[in-house]
């Protein structure tokens, strides 16, 4: 399985899919170099390609187009991704946040997510955000995947009440994102 894991933290996802015993190429974008390191202690194998807002898709590749950015010197790979996951950024949404959604910078990554989404066009995708994001955002995330959002609390498989919003999708004869 290939994987694209944007604004990746420390590689929960992989993780996940380790735990599952399925085995992944996977490629990580992630920016804080704290969130790296563990990822690299843990998964060694994860490929680290750099900031999201860097990257390109192009002739059925995906790239990086800055110069300080860990695949630079040509560094690329085919986007024939099998599963994106993304976890943006939250604090734009979140009570405990400033709560101004889109209009915030970290906000604005959303359109990158959604971007890379209509470019590569996995099989399937998972993206996670807070719970406590405003009715407006949800529906308009929501519009823009094509798809309603579901509640999950990790109590379920942990010792952590965290309630959690998803949007899971398969992208198989789907029409482009709007």
């Amino acid at each position: 399985m290939k994987v694209l894991s944007l604004f990746d933290g420390i590689s929960g996802a992989a993780q996940a899919l380790k735990e599952l015993g399925l085995e992944c190429d996977y490629y990580a974008s992630e920016i804080d170099k704290y969130a790296i390191q563990i990822s690299k202690a843990n998964h060694p194998d994860i490929i680290q390609i750099g900031d999201v807002k860097g990257l390109v898709v192009e002739d059925g590749y995906i790239f990086h187009n800055q110069n300080n950015d860990p695949m630079k010197n040509g560094g690329s790979f085919k986007a024939d991704i099998d599963l994106l996951v993304a976890g943006f950024p939250c604090q734009s949404f979140s009570i405990a946040g400033n709560q101004k959604g889109f209009g915030d910078e970290r906000g604005q990554l959303f359109f990158d997510l959604l971007r890379i989404l209509n470019q590569v066009k996995p099989k399937y995708f998972i993206f996670e955000n807070v719970f406590s994001m405003g009715k407006a955002n949800k529906a308009f995330i929501d519009e823009k995947l094509g798809i309603g959002h579901i509640m999950i609390n990790s109590a379920l498989v942990t010792a952590q009440c965290r309630k959690r919003i998803y949007w899971v999708g398969k992208l198989v004869n789907m029409s482009k994102s709007k």
